[in-house]
């Protein structure tokens, strides 16, 4: 927990999963590509290995994230645990490229971990920019994490075989799926929310129940459809980053090897050197970035720095000796880009899903954080087949510098937010859980009741005194009519210590 300072125990436990689904996936990274081969495969099968897994996700993610709206969270990462259990085992067992295809289309489908930890997110702290951010940007350091220790890992596995490090994979997703089967809750807010739920508790009629809950939907959509436009440019420039970084990432070992004859042995260090870097730019970078230029001019500047640090990559020249000959020009040049890349892109990325949760609506938080990795997810698809037919066409020098175009459009596409809601005067409206005034008032309206109870057991006792009296036949119209003003009297000075 300390690790995380004051962040909320469920969201660690958020933090856990991913990380442990990521960690598995990230075991395998460096050895499919020189699986592929194995087989006698190409660049192309290696795109299309990573399209498969991308195609599924473009339905899977926003289908479980609506779902995981309507019937909660958890049982989503649970059954996303078990799907990359299947998927792995799949793989591993595989002796032909097409079972390896299979396997990778079967994670895909149950490979939604990242926005469901990002509606977690939004259930418990809202979507203010400061913590919302700030678990964000923890969010992307737990990935990076995963990617620091993952590769190198995997590497070691595969000096056994290049399936072995697949059945770890399916190992650590089963250790996930029992982690969070046993310490992963449900959101506060769903659970404090039904526990003060004020119709159960016959406080609220049915009738206007129903009435307020169709009128807060009815208000929670008109707010969306206002910040639809901005949610659309910032898709837009979720994908264009995503498709560059794809195209990219795909064939970045083959790539390597091209370049500067590494193997996979290098290429496990380079990602662990990249997984540093990047949480480095999360936990210490983001937090500054945002709180001096803001979500918006974070993502425009530090997107548009990844494309430039993308053409630093296209520089380097390719050496022929292992990497050791023209290091200065080579691979020098090529860790430098590489290191700027990762952190524009660290923080561009933690902007830009900050912003979506921005202007998504609290009631919208899962569908938009859903629909964003579909896109993503589709970005996944295009931009692998795209490097893949790229490399084996023999330009795979041009490689780093579409990854660079597509970043500088991303940072376009935020600029564009930037502009129009400038222009017309638009602000986003910040969505906090109102847990704390909701319970207050909860509190107060059952303190409420149980004073009316306390006046309706008074006025009874007060009531049995006056027929008790009134049949003694002792007293007089005046004494009676006194005693039935004093009754009236009393039972109105507590109706306005009520009141």
């Amino acid at each position: 927990m300390a690790l995380f300072g004051s962040t909320p125990p469920s969201i660690v436990s958020v933090f856990l999963s991913v990380f442990i689904d990521a960690f598995g996936g990230l075991v395998a990274m460096p050895v499919l590509p020189y699986l592929v081969y194995s087989f006698n495969g190409t660049a192309k099968d290696i795109g299309i290995l990573s399209a498969a897994y991308q195609f599924a996700s473009i339905f899977s993610m926003p289908v479980t994230a609506r779902l995981s709206d309507k019937y909660g969270r958890r049982k989503f990462f649970l059954l996303g645990f078990l799907g990359s259990a299947a998927g792995f085992i799949t793989i591993g067992l595989s002796n032909q490229i097409w079972s390896m295809i299979l396997g990778r289309f079967i994670g895909g489908c149950f490979g939604a971990s990242m926005p469901l930890a990002q509606a977690y997110i939004s259930d418990v702290v809202g979507t203010t920019s400061e913590m919302s951010g700030k678990l964000r940007a923890q969010l992307g350091s737990v990935f990076m994490a995963a990617l620091i220790f993952a590769p190198g890992f995997g590497g070691g596995l595969a000096q056994f075989t290049l399936q072995t490090p697949f059945f770890v994979a399916t190992g650590m997703a089963i250790f996930g799926f029992i982690l969070a089967y046993i310490y992963l809750t449900e959101p506060k807010k769903d659970e404090e929310e039904g526990a003060d739920d004020p119709e159960a508790a016959g406080l609220v009629d049915k009738d206007d129940a129903e009435k307020d809950k169709t009128e807060a939907e009815k208000a929670d959509n008109e707010k969306y459809v206002k910040n639809l436009l901005y949610i659309r440019l910032l898709w837009m420039s979720s994908f264009l980053a995503n498709f560059g970084f794809r195209t990219m990432i795909t064939v970045l070992a083959p790539w390597l090897q091209y370049k500067f004859g590494w193997t996979s042995k290098e290429f496990g260090f380079l990602a662990s050197g990249i997984g540093v870097i990047g949480i480095g730019a999360n936990l210490i970078f983001y937090s500054k970035a945002s709180k001096k230029f803001g979500n918006t001019f974070s993502s425009i500047l530090f997107g548009s720095g990844a494309g430039v640090a993308w053409l630093i990559v296209a520089s380097s020249r390719k050496t022929e000796d292992g990497g050791r000959g023209n290091f200065y020009t080579g691979p020098l040049v090529y860790f430098i880009g590489a290191t700027l890349s990762t952190m524009c892109n660290a923080i561009a990325t933690t902007s830009n899903k900050t912003l979506l949760a921005r202007y998504a609506t609290p009631m919208t938080q899962g569908k938009v954080m859903g629909t964003t990795e579909s896109i993503n997810a589709v970005a996944g698809v295009l931009g692998p087949l795209v490097a893949g037919a790229v490399f084996d066409e023999g330009w795979q020098d041009w490689l780093p510098v579409i990854t660079g175009v597509f970043y500088f459009f991303s940072a376009l596409s935020v600029l564009a937010v930037y502009l129009h809601s400038k222009r017309t005067g638009h602000k986003v409206e910040k969505y906090e859980p109102k847990m704390v005034e909701f319970n207050t008032v909860m509190s107060e309206l059952i303190f409420l009741r149980s004073r009316v109870h306390e006046l309706e057991v008074e006025v009874q006792t007060l009531k049995s005194r006056v027929r008790k009296k009134s049949g003694e036949g002792e007293k007089g119209d005046g004494d009676g009519q006194f005693e039935m003003n004093a009754m009236h009297g009393h039972h109105g000075h507590h109706q306005l210590g009520v009141l």
